[in-house]
């Protein structure tokens, strides 16, 4: 699959919001509100992006990074949300792995994401992108560490 990656825009958050009354989504990665919106808006390219992922003119997921300014830490992959009536068709995936991609391009070759023990979609999705889990127990906060590297 072939996406074009577009910063998120405010113009665009309706229709993503219109994706938490799913549950699913909702639990994972709720609740999104006007205090994410901002957060998005105002984050500096240096500190992360967040990416609206689109197929044709739809809008078909969103996934947020977070990078240390300094390149110390590996990239931080934070959430990936698929359109809830396009789920479990590797869209997330597949998108996850075109951002790799570009990461690999500026020279980021290292990602970790967090991921609800509970949150088997969202397991799945990291480890078809080529994560690894690389805690088998969840921390205090009950989410399993998972890896990549390019």
């Amino acid at each position: 699959m072939d996406f074009e990656l577009k910063r998120f825009r405010r113009e665009r958050f309706a229709e993503y919001a219109s994706w938490f009354v799913d549950p699913e989504l909702d639990r994972h990665l709720g609740p999104i509100d006007n205090a994410w919106l901002e957060a998005v808006l105002t984050e500096p390219e240096s500190e992360g992006v967040t990416w609206a992922v689109f197929r044709r003119e739809e809008m078909v997921a969103v996934v947020e990074t977070v990078f240390d300014p300094e390149m110390r830490l590996p990239a931080a992959i934070t959430a990936v949300a698929t359109k809830p009536s396009l789920r479990r068709q590797g869209i997330g995936a597949a998108a996850l792995q075109q951002i790799l991609a570009l990461h690999k391009d500026k020279g980021i070759v290292e990602h970790v994401g967090y991921i609800a023990m509970d949150n088997l979609a969202g397991q799945r999705c990291a480890e078809k992108a080529g994560f690894v889990a690389i805690t088998s127990e969840p921390d205090k906060p009950g989410y399993i560490q998972f890896y990549h590297r390019q």
